[in-house]
């Protein structure tokens, strides 16, 4: 006897699908990745899906979730649903006559046209997503995680939908070919701490290449992908530098080392400013003009304050000297250094023998 397979889909739900297919939208498939957002499609942005070929892997991957692909409209994905965000976008854009609250924020649908700005780069948490090779998650679907998308006000297919008021004329110039990759670099940079993951930001990056990008046919996904990963693994150790705008980590554990010295305040206060200073270059080499450091205000403290509070960063194994001094023509270089400290005393570490190499006098190494 064969079992049946049971339904994870809704009767409201593949109602709303049946009916957004019935009023001419194009849907996808979804259940892919960590969240669930993505297609379970290869091909999905080709001609449009049947009804039947879009539940069909809904029903395999026990998905309730699907995608409303962004032919002929657009969709202000806001990622926070405060009232005074959504009120300056549709100042600025236009009312919206269809809403859908999103776990975190709002999606706010328009027909498309004119050229879409980008408000990342206007520091705003706001997407504007439009075309064939874009989609949102559609009303009613509900992700793995629990995060509904419930229409809120008015129902997409059936109340009509106002164009999105944008400039007719670019905003911008192309990106010229030679130019792309540099400057989507810089977009992604810019973006990257407002997305939830690398995927997200290659579809924004992707997005950027078709509207803005000179022949963007010969600019493969592959490429995307490289530049959204490189951007993420920024993000998640900390090496994301906007100039002032920006803040830099200062490990605990150094604190911890400093505050038991009787000059711990002095050292702290000059590890912060040599951190702001050079800490985003890891390896740097820098020399100490305490002169030129109180002249230029960076530091008030007196030298012999500021030569004790070096000495006792050398000490505690956050700054190395690495460049020795010559007289009129070399300063002294330092760079910082991360601490290490519980390594020695460990149980199960020990020195490294040293061997000598040949043909090198004096020279050794470790072996292992």
């Amino acid at each position: 006897m064969k079992a049946l397979r049971v339904s994870t889909l809704s009767e409201p739900l593949r109602t709303e699908m049946a009916r957004l297919k019935g009023a001419g939208h194009h849907l996808l498939p979804l259940g892919g990745g960590v969240d669930g957002k993505a297609p379970l499609l290869r091909a999905w942005a080709g001609p449009g899906l049947t009804l039947g070929r879009i539940l069909a892997p809904m029903y395999r991957a026990s998905s309730t979730a699907y995608g409303v692909r962004l032919d002929g409209l657009a969709v202000i994905d806001c990622d926070d649903d405060y009232s005074v965000l959504v009120a300056q976008m549709e100042a600025r854009f236009g009312q919206s006559r269809v809403h859908v609250k999103t776990p975190r924020g709002r999606h706010l649908y328009y027909l498309a046209g004119g050229v879409m700005p980008n408000l990342r780069s206007e520091g705003l948490p706001v997407d504007i997503k439009t075309g064939p090779r874009s989609y949102v998650v559609g009303p009613l679907s509900l992700r793995p995680d629990g995060g509904f998308y419930e229409p809120v006000k008015g129902l997409l297919g059936k109340d009509a939908l106002k164009p999105l008021r944008v400039p007719t004329s670019p905003v911008s110039d192309p990106i010229l070919t030679g130019h792309r990759h540099v400057e989507l670099v810089k977009e992604a940079m810019r973006m990257v701490e407002f997305v939830n993951d690398a995927y997200e930001l290659q579809a924004n990056l992707a997005g950027i290449r078709d509207d803005w990008c000179v022949d963007p046919a010969t600019m493969p996904d592959s490429e995307l992908a490289g530049i959204a990963g490189w951007a993420w693994k920024c993000r998640l150790e900390n090496r994301i530098y906007r100039g002032r705008d920006s803040a830099f980590p200062v490990q605990r554990r150094a604190l911890d080392a400093l505050r038991s010295q009787p000059n711990g305040a002095d050292a702290i206060a000059l590890l912060v400013l040599l951190e702001d200073q050079h800490g985003h270059h890891p390896g740097k080499r820098f020399p100490l003009d305490f002169d030129a450091m109180r002249a230029a205000g960076l530091l008030n403290l007196s030298k012999p304050r500021l030569r004790a509070a070096r000495r006792t960063l050398e000490g505690a194994g956050l700054l190395r000297l690495v460049g020795r001094h010559r007289a009129g023509s070399k300063p002294q270089t330092f760079t910082l250094t991360r601490p290490q400290s519980g390594l020695a005393g460990a149980v199960n570490v020990e020195a490294m023998p040293k061997t000598r190499l040949k043909g090198v006098p004096g020279a050794v190494r470790g072996r292992g």
